[in-house]
């Protein structure tokens, strides 16, 4: 695959990855570019071990944890564009939709940042676990034990925010 293949095939799910981390839409396109400009640069190197998203997932975490050092910043936030309308969802099964897909964006975003990460690339872009692996620089075990962890932790993070709905709901029947 050349280097204009591999952009149209991936640009959008390197940019998406990135904004999940850096949360910010200038900052993920300028990681974008650098992304891809390294991968025009040592794409005559690249051996074929991992897939290609494997490889250029890898190259924009580098790139991003380069850019996050430089600026000292580690956060994560929501993927805003994953709230995409369905037109099938009446207004208020949508609304609902959209409420608890924030919810867990929330909850994600309170985690740990290599659990954030575990579920983003498990999760959200729905790679193996040998791709996650090889992007993250662990091991298979490694990946199956954080993964084990963080959703653990993402549940907890979930039912402790039903809890405080419910509780709030509770508080407001009896003040009424």
């Amino acid at each position: 695959m050349d280097w204009e293949e591999l952009y149209i095939k991936y640009s959008d799910a390197v940019h998406n990855y990135i904004f999940l981390i850096v949360g910010n839409q200038e900052t993920a396109e300028d990681l974008t570019h650098d992304t891809f400009v390294k991968v025009k640069h040592s794409l005559e190197r690249y051996r074929g071990d991992a897939s290609h998203k494997t490889w250029l997932f890898k190259i924009a975490r580098n790139c991003t944890y380069d850019f996050l050092r430089r600026k000292r910043l580690i956060q994560f936030i929501p993927f805003t564009s994953a709230n995409i309308e369905d037109p099938q969802l009446s207004p208020a099964a949508y609304l609902n939709y959209k409420e608890s897909t924030q919810d867990l964006y929330n909850a994600i975003k309170k985690l740990k940042l290599v659990y954030q990460e575990v579920i983003i690339l498990r999760y959200i872009h729905e790679l193996s676990i040998e791709e996650t692996a090889v992007i993250l620089n662990w091991s298979i075990s490694k990946v199956k034990n954080k993964t084990f962890i963080a959703m653990k932790k993402l549940k907890a993070e979930m039912l402790s925010k039903e809890e405080t709905k419910w509780i709030t709901s509770i508080k407001k029947n009896i003040n009424n």
